[in-house]
C-alpha cells in the first residue's frame, strides 16, 4: 500500500511536493542498519504496522520529499518509529506523548534547507530530514544501503526534537510574558536571565544548563567548551542560546542511551566537528539539570 503525507497542506504550509511517478522496487528492510540490526522486540510486536507511528507517538503526521520511494518512505517511517521508541525511553513522557497531543509534524526530504541536515520550523513545530545523498556524489559509489544510514539528516533527529522543546514548550506550556522560548530563540548573549525558580522553574534550569555551557565562573571566564568553540569558529550559529541547548540535548540523549546500551545513529550521532560539543566530563555537570528540567515537563502532560 502507498504511504502518503498525512499532514494537510494547511498544516504543513506549502503543497507536499508530491512525486510524478513510482519507482517499483523491492523492499529493502534498510531501517535496521540505525540500530546496528538489533530492533527491540517490544516495538514490533506493539507496531504491526509502521504507518501507526503517527498515532502511537500522538504526532501531527507526516510529509514525504518528491524523489523518495515508497520503500525509502516505509525505511525512514520505521527509523522514526524506533527513534522515538528510544527517545522515550530517556523522556519517560506518559503513553508515548513524544508529539504533545497531536502537535509536532515530521517530514523526510520534503522541506529541505540548503547545507543543512535537518531542521525544525518553529512556526509550524515541524521538523524536516533530509533525504539520504546519491551515490553519483562520491567517486567510490557506495550502497543505498550505506548512504541512507550514513548521509542525509540521520542522526539529527534529537538535536532538532531539542528545538521543539525548547520552542512548544515555551510557548505554549512554561510561558513567559515577553521571551518566547526557554532559551530566548537565536540570542547570542552569556548574560543570566534572572527567572524567580518558583515561578519559571523550568526555564530556570535551562538558565542553569546554559551558563554551565557558557562559564566556568559566571561572568568572569569562559567555560573550556566555549573557548573550543571560540576557536573553531566565529560564526554566530555556534553560540546562539537555542542552539547550544539543542546540542546539548542531543549529548544528552545519547550519554543517557549509552547507560542503558542502545545505540541508535537516526537518533543521535554527532555530525559537527567535536569542539562545538561538550566533553564527557563537562556533559556530565549538566545531565542533572537535564534530569530536573524533563521531571518539569513530564508534569505538565
Amino acid at each position: 500500500m502507498k504511504i502518503t503525507d498525512t499532514l494537510t497542506h494547511e498544516e504543513s504550509g506549502s503543497r507536499s511536493r508530491m512525486e510524478l511517478w513510482w519507482r517499483k522496487k523491492e523492499f529493502k528492510l534498510l531501517y535496521k542498519g540505525f540500530r546496528g540490526g538489533s530492533v527491540p522486540d517490544a516495538f514490533m510486536n506493539k507496531i504491526k504496522d509502521v504507518r501507526k507511528v503517527e498515532e502511537v507517538f500522538k504526532l501531527k503526521g507526516f510529509q514525504y520529499g518528491n524523489w523518495l520511494t515508497n520503500g525509502d518512505r516505509f525505511n525512514y517511517l520505521a527509523a522514526l518509529g524506533i527513534c522515538l521508541y528510544d527517545l522515550n525511553k530517556v523522556l519517560k513522557f506518559k503513553n508515548n506523548n513524544l508529539g504533545f497531543d497531536g502537535n509536532l509534524g515530521v517530514a523526510f526530504g520534503a522541506r529541505g534547507v540548503r547545507g543543512a541536515m535537518a531542521h525544525y520550523e518553529a512556526s509550524r513545530h515541524l521538523i524536516n530530514m533530509t533525504r539520504y545523498h546519491e551515490a553519483e556524489r562520491y567517486d567510490t559509489n557506495p550502497s543505498k544501503e550505506t548512504l541512507f544510514v550514513n548521509t542525509g539528516g540521520a542522526g539529527a533527529f534529537a538535536h532538532e526534537y531539542g528545538h521543539f522543546l525548547d520552542y512548544f514548550i515555551g510557548q505554549n506550556i512554561k510561558t513567559h510574558p515577553t521571551i518566547y522560548t526557554l532559551t530566548n530563540w537565536r540570542s547570542t548573549s552569556q548574560r543570566r536571565i534572572k527567572y524567580d525558580p518558583k515561578k519559571y522553574p523550568a526555564r530556570a534550569i535551562v538558565e542553569n544548563i546554559l551558563m554551565l555551557a557558557y562559564w566556568s565562573e559566571e561572568g568572569k571566564k569562559d567555560s573550556n567548551f566555549i573557548i573550543r568553540v571560540k576557536r573553531f569558529g566565529v560564526k554566530a550559529y555556534w553560540f546562539r542560546r537555542n542552539e547550544i541547548f539543542a546540542r546539548l540535548f542531543e549529548q544528552y540523549i545519547g550519554y543517557k542511551l549509552k547507560q542503558i546500551g542502545i545505540e541508535n545513529s537516526f537518533l543521535t550521532h554527532n555530525k559537527y566537528a567535536k569542539q562545538v560539543y561538550m566533553t564527557q566530563a563537562e556533559l556530565k555537570k549538566v545531565v542533572p539539570l537535564f534530569d530536573e528540567l524533563l521531571i518539569h515537563i513530564r508534569m505538565a502532560f
